[in-house]
């Protein structure tokens, strides 16, 4: 051991040599780490004042009723394409079939077709939200009932529709 002590100490020296010749290089060719102007605080905390006085809230639908009866039909068109391709999902899907297989493939595909017609109930699902909201606003500002009953009745209806696809996707999943 006592015959290496040269050699450790050379090694060593030679160690901080170099290490330190890294900080005598070229300062242009590195970008400083010194804190920039940009990066300082400056101001104060207070709140902006705002420009503006805040927009008024959307209108509810001048045919209310209409409204409703559109996005009721799109929620049970959804879910009847739902329905036609649950079938077909049912005779695809593949239990126990190996990841990357043929058949493993076609039960994928035909779940994948299943979760695209789930998504088109659920855009039904987000009208019917963003009138309950709409009209939340429209009857907490003016006092007037402006449908919340029969929007609010709807959003239940199509939100059940999700959850029964949701539960089959599940379960189909689960196969």
């Amino acid at each position: 051991m006592l015959n290496n002590m040269p050699l450790i100490r050379t090694l060593a020296a030679a160690t901080v040599i170099v290490s330190l010749s890294a900080c005598a290089s070229d300062d242009s060719l590195y970008p400083s780490l010194a804190r920039r102007d940009a990066e300082r605080m400056v101001g104060s905390a207070a709140p902006a004042e705002p420009e503006l006085p805040p927009a008024p809230p959307a209108p509810l639908p001048a045919d209310l009723p209409g409204k409703l009866a559109a996005i009721e039909a799109n929620a049970a068109k959804a879910h009847a394409v739902f329905v036609e391709r649950e079938a077909t999902a049912r005779r695809r899907a593949a239990p126990g079939a190996e990841p990357g297989s043929l058949a493993w493939s076609d039960a994928e595909v035909a779940l994948s077709s299943l979760e695209s017609a789930r998504s088109d109930t659920m855009f039904a699902l987000a009208d019917i939200d963003s009138l309950l909201a709409t009209g939340a606003v429209s009857q907490a500002d003016t006092g007037v009932n402006a449908g919340l009953p029969e929007i609010a009745a709807l959003r239940e209806r199509i939100a059940d529709l999700v959850s029964a696809e949701d539960a089959v996707l599940v379960e189909l999943r689960g196969l």
